[in-house]
């Protein structure tokens, strides 16, 4: 009796101490969005990844070889486990401030949300680019303040027609009250 009532708090014992596991990302599957992790001696089976968001609207964002993570076991059992979250680092801090909402990227791109100062910022690192394809249109609107397109390389435009202030400035645009001829038109004084 007292033999079983041993092994009873041993197994007791090793479920408590197996129901919540900090270890690193050993392995990844990105395309099960599974991952092995190692603690100590102790290397999980394949794990989920609790994600921000997993049904018809969903997200994935990898974890990486070596990152420190928290594993959840129900009743103790590590084959069961989810992979809850990860364990900032000092040295994989991605902010020092709480207002701040950033991701940074290996390449070196940044993407920054500042709610105390109203400002949204993403720096592409160099080499890189972006890309933002909307189907329905889309409209940019500066309620204060100008805004502002720096290109050293030049901006290339392709559109049916273009307007500014209401004027038509595109290439099927027409000036009225010009002679034909070999001069060039000048800037408006």
């Amino acid at each position: 009796m007292l033999e079983r009532r041993e092994k009873d708090i041993t197994d007791l014992e090793r479920r408590v101490s197996n129901s919540v596991i900090v270890g690193k990302v050993s392995q990844v599957d990105h395309a099960k969005a599974r991952y092995r992790v190692k603690a100590g001696r102790f290397e999980s089976d394949w794990l989920p990844f609790t994600s921000a968001r997993a049904g018809e609207t969903r997200s994935y964002d990898s974890l990486d070889v070596g990152e420190q993570v928290v594993i959840v076991s129900p009743s103790g059992d590590p084959s069961q486990g989810v992979i809850v979250g990860s364990i900032a680092t000092q040295a994989k801090q991605a902010a020092d401030k709480g207002n701040i909402h950033r991701t940074i990227y290996p390449d070196g791109t940044v993407v920054e949300y500042d709610h105390d100062a109203k400002a949204y910022k993403m720096d592409v690192a160099e080499g890189g680019s972006y890309a933002l394809n909307i189907e329905g249109g889309a409209s940019i609107h500066a309620t204060g303040g100008d805004i502002k397109i720096k290109a050293p390389g030049g901006i290339a435009i392709e559109s049916a027609t273009l307007t500014h202030n209401g004027k038509d400035i595109s290439n099927m645009h027409e000036h009225t009250g010009v002679e034909p001829g070999g001069s060039n038109t000048g800037p408006v004084a």
